[in-house]
Formats: C-alpha cells, structure tokens, sequence
C-alpha cells in the first residue's frame, strides 16, 4: 500500500498542474534511470553489510581496539559494574545492583567510604620502621620451569636494607652446626594458607618496602604472562581464562608475547558508549570468567587471585612512565586496557579489600596488643596513635563479609585443605619472577592475602580474645597483611582518580565539541528532507 504524501512533502515537491504541457516522451528514460540508480544502491548497501560483516572482529583480534557490537545488547553484570563505577558522580547515592559487589554485604561507593577513613592513616602507618622494613627470600629458585633469568633494568632491581638498621630481636639467630648438622626448617604449618619464612632463622634480604614502592617496572613479555598463566591453569580450581597481552606482567604491555605491537585502547568521547565500548573489549564471550555452578569456595579462591592481579595493573596504571614526558604519571588508557577487558577484575579488587578488612576486623584485639616496638621513640608512638585510629574504623564498618559460610558440611575440611595447598603453590610461583621488585611484591601481597585466610578460617573467633596463647602469626605475616591492605587502599584510590580523569576526558571533549557540535545539527535542520 503507498505511503500517502506528507504537505511538506507536496510543498517541497510541488505535483505538475493540469495545465502544463504532457512530455510522454521523457517518462521511459527517468524511469529506468530510476530503477538503474535503485539497483546500484542496493547493491552498495549490501557490499557494505558484507564488508562489516566480514571485518566486525578485525580489529578487536589485532588488538587495536573493541569488537562491533549490536547496539541493543546489553551489558555483562561485570560491564555494568565497571561502567557504574567510573561514570559515578560525587556524592551520589548507589542503589542500583551493578554497585553491589558480589559475595559481600556492600557496594562499591560504602567501600570507598570505608577507604577514605582509613587511608590517611595507613599512609602514615606505613612508613614507620615496623612496617616499612622486612626480611624476603628473594632468590629461591624456581621449582616449576626453567626461568628465564633476571631483569636488569634499573627499575626491576630492589635496593637491599643495610642490617645495622635492623633491630636485633628480629634478625636471624645463629646456630652452631656443629654437633647437631644442618636441619630443614619448615615452611609452613598445617594453619598457613602460603609459605612463611620467619625472619629469625633462615636466608633473606632486608628490604625497605617505602624505598622499593611497586610501580611500573618494564618487565614484560612471556616471561611475566608465565607467571599469571600458570597460576590460573594450574591453580585456580580449572578456571583457565583467556589471557591477552593487557592482562600480564608487571611492566608496558606495548609489546604482545609475539612482539606485535600492542596499543592501549582509548574509552569513547561520549557517556552512552562506555557501556557498549566495555561490553565489546570484555573478554566473557570467550568463556574466561568463573562458571556460575563451582563451589562457593572456589569462587572465593578465584577472585582472591584475580582481585590481587588487578590490583597490581592498577598500581602500574597509576604510576606508570610516560617515556615521552619522562614522568611518572597516571595512565587512563592503560587502565581501561589492562582492567576493560577483564571487568570482573574490578570488582575483584573491592573484594579483597573487603576480605582483607573482615581479616583485620576478627584480629582487632590481637593486632591492638601486638608489640610493635623497634628502638625507634618516634616511629613507635606513632603506631600507637595510628593502629587504634585503622582498628576502629575497620571494626565500626559492621560486617561486610561472612567468612562463617566457607568450608562447611561434609566436604568443608577437604575444600579447605585443597584451598591452602593451590595457595601456597601461588606463593612458590612468585620464586619464578624475573624481576626482583615484581617478586617482593608478588611475594609480600601473596602472604598478606594468606595471612588474611589464616585469620579467618584456621582460627575461630575465640582465639583472637583473652591470651592469645593458641596464635601463631609471625612478625612478617603482620607486615605483609597490613602492607597489603594499604596497597588495595591505594588501587581503590586509583580506581578514583581515574573515574575522575575519565569524567574530565568526557567533559572536555564535549566542552570542545558542544559549539560544532550545535552548529551542524542546525545545519542539518536546514537541509531539505530527502
């Protein structure tokens, strides 16, 4: 049935009166003039849709950029996190699902709360002698594969703390082999979720964490995506996910494993888009995130890893070297690149921080009683200023995790036991980093995050109340649990400044744009209708 004549198109298009002269001798040939131009437009449209068709995953698969998507498919939860996430505005009130991190009793906007109370002072805490020096098997050969041996870039190597500095109580005793020849110590006991060098026995560097900040380091390549690969293929339970160049390594991702270059993606000018943008660079369609039907222990396992994987990527992110500057500056697109396409990792990190935070909260008395004495007057009154003000902060958060509802039933003490076991392996993969700050960091943050479950599912509450008498947490393991938690403070502070450079990257473009923009759509409304 034809369309009826609108009278804008009648006046536009006036119809010839009756008393014009008939030219029946032109009607054949604009006819099939008519057809011919008809015909040939189809046929470019169709060129066209094939030629996307064919193309949608081109540059996705060179790693230039995104996939194609349908514009009416809707975002992944774990999209929809992120999205919520740096597109969130100040003083806004999350009600939405997408806030909300899963296995916890909160959302992102109440953790960063939390963070902004604690964050001052851990700052602080930090720096102090007790917390800023500690004893690392650095060099401990790798027991899984040949490795490639070591980087010597100046921002790989650790500076190693001169042991006058270290107080005496805490160095090493020694033992006369003489007539009791060597022994092996353990590594770890039956209630440790990794291996636990204690500082007074055995090899180690002391180090100054402060002076050896983790930052960008330039290590790279097949060597540091080993590292990660096998910790997911072998130890997370059968989740081996799909792991790009952005997701490896400690240092520039510009280069893949196979020396094609690799180019951080930049996010979309306009607000809409972010969605759609993330949805596109996600890797979920490959099959890379935890099925939904594990056992809720390994889910926890998985995010635990994943949450400390990210959480390294942010840091690198966020102090990353600008070589054409010669600056160490924030990177946005590395960190849409790095944690876009792999958006469950985002949450991951508000995990940790909520399981690291649960840790501190069941410790709370313990850690309050602890003896944090170094010789320094400075530096121990300042602990007993800051610790309190950390403590109740935590403590006053409420519960934002139920540790109670792991391991139980029939099969709880086995789940537990395989748990440790994958853990500890993480913990002796860390020997096989080919950077040395990539390994302290590995290493501190693995034993912070073992500590945290040491806490949490060896001991039940009562142990933490009274005397004592039946914890065993060694000096390092209480250095290692609160340097870890500062550190996933930090990535939830660089969570929020790059929302914020986001944002300004958005309302700069627009700010920019706004008047061409304007002026064209008036152009447009001058053109006639077609």
């Amino acid at each position: 049935m034809a369309k009826k004549r609108s009278p804008a198109a009648s006046k536009r298009n006036p119809q010839p009166s009756h008393s014009e002269p008939s030219q029946p001798e032109c009607t054949a040939a604009p006819q099939k003039t008519q057809w011919f131009w008809t015909a040939v437009r189809v046929a470019a449209l169709v060129a066209a849709a094939a030629t996307a068709y064919i193309a949608r995953d081109t540059p996705h698969a060179l790693g230039l950029g995104p996939r194609t998507q349908a514009p009416n498919k809707q975002p992944s939860p774990n999209v929809g996190f992120m999205a919520h996430v740096l597109q969130k505005s100040k003083g806004q009130n999350i009600c939405k699902p997408e806030g909300y991190v899963m296995d916890t009793y909160s959302d992102f906007d109440g953790i960063e709360a939390l963070n902004h109370k604690v964050s001052a002072p851990l700052k602080k805490l930090i720096r102090t002698k007790f917390f800023r020096t500690l004893k690392v098997e650095l060099y401990k050969p790798c027991q899984f594969w040949t490795s490639e041996g070591s980087c010597f870039q100046r921002d790989c190597i650790v500076q190693p703390l001169d042991e006058s500095q270290v107080p005496s109580d805490w160095q090493a005793q020694k033992i006369d082999h003489t007539n009791f020849g060597p022994f092996s110590r353990q590594e770890y006991t039956e209630k440790d979720f990794a291996i636990v060098n204690d500082e007074t026995y055995g090899e180690g560097v002391w180090l100054d964490l402060v002076d050896n900040p983790e930052r960008f380091t330039g290590y790279a390549g097949a060597g540091a995506n080993a590292i990660w690969m096998s910790i997911y293929q072998h130890n997370c339970f059968g989740v081996p996910p799909y792991l790009q160049d952005t997701a490896g390594g400690w240092g520039s991702q510009l280069v893949n494993v196979d020396g094609k270059s690799m180019p951080f993606v930049q996010p979309p000018r306009k607000r809409r888009e972010l969605a759609p943008f993330l949805q596109n660079l996600a890797e979920e369609e490959r099959g890379v995130t935890l099925p939904a039907d594990v056992p809720h222990e390994y889910r926890i396992f998985y995010r635990t890893v994943s949450g400390l994987h990210a959480s390294i990527s942010a840091h690198i992110c966020a102090d990353y070297f600008n070589a054409t500057s010669n600056k160490w500056e924030p990177n946005l697109s590395c960190f849409i690149s790095r944690i876009g396409a792999f958006p469950d990792r985002l949450q991951n990190i508000y995990f940790n921080f909520v399981l690291l935070t649960r840790a501190i909260q069941k410790m709370h008395p313990f850690l309050k009683a602890y003896d944090y004495s170094t010789g320094s007057k400075k530096d121990d009154l300042a602990v007993k200023k800051l610790m309190p003000r950390i403590l109740n902060s935590v403590q006053n958060a409420g519960l934002l995790f139920d540790d109670s509802e792991l391991f139980v039933g029939p099969a709880g003490q086995e789940l537990k036991t395989e748990f440790k076991q994958n853990f500890r392996n993480i913990s002796r993969i860390m020997d096989c980093t080919g950077c040395e700050k990539c390994r302290l960091w590995g290493k501190t943050q693995t034993l912070g995050i073992a500590t945290a479950m040491k806490a949490l599912f060896s001991y039940p509450d009562r142990a933490f109340r009274g005397s004592f008498t039946t914890l065993d947490f060694k000096r390092n393991e209480i250095v290692a649990l609160i340097t870890t938690y500062f550190q996933f403070s930090c990535s939830l502070e660089g969570i929020e400044l790059f929302r914020s450079m986001y944002q300004d990257f958005v309302t700069d473009w627009q700010a920019t744009n706004s008047g061409s923009q304007q002026q064209q759509e008036k152009q447009q409304q001058r053109l006639p209708a077609k």
